[in-house]
């Protein structure tokens, strides 16, 4: 009875848990290297900066204001330049090198040139200049007339430094161009603003 006893009481089943697939390594393994793709792109985007932002906001030329009504024999040889410089970064200064800017006609014909000192702009920033340049070769631009209407080209050429956190990247050569239209009243037509493009090295005059 005892024998009987003995082998009728209750042993506990001992339950092995299955060892993993390979397959549920593999999926797990790729869902870790999404995650960490997806935070190291959300991290690069943040971190990368992106180049300020210039626009011209009004062009005028006095000696070509009235020229129906007077000779142009003595002309005013200055060109005013509204220009906006904006920082489209959200958490990222911007450290600006002296500007130089160079107006030419033709492509190739330097008209007059400007430079502005260096300065420090905040992130979401937008830091306005009126430029007066004066031109050398006006009288290019008054015969270059045609239809009530000439162009010339606004080259801009700069240095810039992004400053993330408490640290600055390294120098940035930044080059900008933009061509002008503008009436026989001396005052640019067409586009209430015209932003400047990034292009290659552009002439600086000397």
């Amino acid at each position: 009875m005892e024998d009987l006893k003995e082998h009728t009481e209750s042993r506990p089943i001992l339950h092995q848990t299955p060892e993993p697939r390979p397959a549920s390594i593999c999926l797990w393994i790729l869902e870790v290297v999404i995650v960490f793709g997806l935070i190291s792109v959300v991290i690069w985007l943040s971190l990368t900066p992106k180049s300020p932002v210039y626009i011209i906001t009004n062009a005028y030329i006095p000696a070509l204001d009235g020229a129906n009504s007077s000779s142009h024999s003595t002309l005013n040889t200055s060109i005013l330049l509204n220009l906006e410089f904006l920082n489209p970064n959200k958490r990222m200064g911007i450290y600006y090198d002296d500007i130089y800017i160079t107006l030419t006609y033709n492509d190739s014909a330097v008209i007059g040139s400007h430079s502005l000192p260096s300065f420090y702009q905040g992130y979401r920033e937008t830091t306005i200049y009126v430029v007066l340049v004066n031109a050398d070769h006006l009288q290019q631009l008054w015969k270059g007339i045609t239809n009530r209407t000439t162009v010339f080209r606004v080259c801009l050429e700069n240095v810039v430094r992004y400053k993330i956190f408490r640290s600055q990247t390294k120098h940035h050569r930044i080059y900008n161009e933009a061509y002008v239209p503008v009436g026989s009243d001396g005052r640019m037509s067409g586009a209430k603003t015209i932003k400047l493009q990034h292009t290659s090295k552009l002439l600086r005059k000397t």
